[in-house]
């Protein structure tokens, strides 16, 4: 193997982003400032080699450290930094693993690669995401949308194999803003929970009735539980019980 020699520059235009180089996350950003304020930069951050752009200038590929040069920036500090002839953003989630890659970093990817899929799927999340106050999660629209409801996102997402269905998983959506009328203020109806018992349920039912979703939000006091099994077997029952 090759030995990778440690090389220190305050010339941070000389680093690009690359797709794969997820947005920033704020908390990460502000735990790594308050370390580098104390200790400056103790982790480098890895790059692939020199190349040339359109443009005429050369940069290094971002591979893995973007928090850390982000902050290291506005500090002024020194950035340490390691080439390597064998990284490339291809298996950039392989090398980040200071902060694992989730099912939305992977969908970000993707849709930044141009797949269709995720950009729909993306702008569909954000438009839930902002109807609902910030209730109903990006990863939990993801997983709605999801064409199964049995197979987990992540592994789709990281293979680019994920499919959507927008007309269940509209009509999901659909039944969740009628449950939010129930008067108990301490239920969420928007909760990953019950947006996954209420895929199962439509599978199981076939198409879920509205009429009966009305129904179920005249309970008094809906519950939600922690455990999936126990919500779905609740709503289930709610459910059935309605004629």
């Amino acid at each position: 193997m090759k030995k990778m020699k440690i090389k220190y520059t305050t010339d941070y235009n000389i680093f690009e982003n690359v797709i794969g180089n997820r947005n920033i996350d704020k908390r990460n950003k502000k735990r790594l400032n308050e370390s580098m304020v104390a200790y400056n930069m103790q982790q480098p951050i890895l790059v692939g080699p020199l190349r040339l752009n359109a443009d005429g200038s050369f940069k290094y590929p971002l591979i893995d450290g973007m928090h850390r040069l982000v902050v290291a920036k506005e500090l002024g500090i020194i950035v340490p930094y390691v080439i390597s002839d064998i990284t490339n953003e291809n298996i950039i989630d392989e090398l980040q693993i200071s902060k694992r890659w989730t099912a939305l970093d992977y969908c970000n990817k993707n849709a930044a690669k141009g797949s269709h899929t995720c950009i729909v799927a993306l702008e569909i999340c954000e438009k839930w995401y902002k109807e609902t106050n910030g209730k109903f999660s990006i990863i939990n629209g993801l997983t709605l949308l999801n064409d199964s409801y049995t197979v987990a996102i992540g592994n789709l997402l990281k293979k680019n194999t994920y499919k959507i269905n927008i007309g269940v998983a509209d009509r999901i959506y659909a039944a969740l803003n009628i449950l939010k009328q129930n008067q108990n203020k301490r239920f969420n109806p928007f909760s990953a929970a019950n947006s996954r018992a209420f895929k199962r349920l439509d599978a199981k039912v076939g198409g879920l009735d509205y009429k009966k979703i009305k129904k179920i939000t005249k309970t008094k006091y809906l519950k939600g539980y922690s455990s999936e099994s126990d919500n779905y077997a609740y709503l289930h029952d709610l459910y059935t019980r309605c004629k």
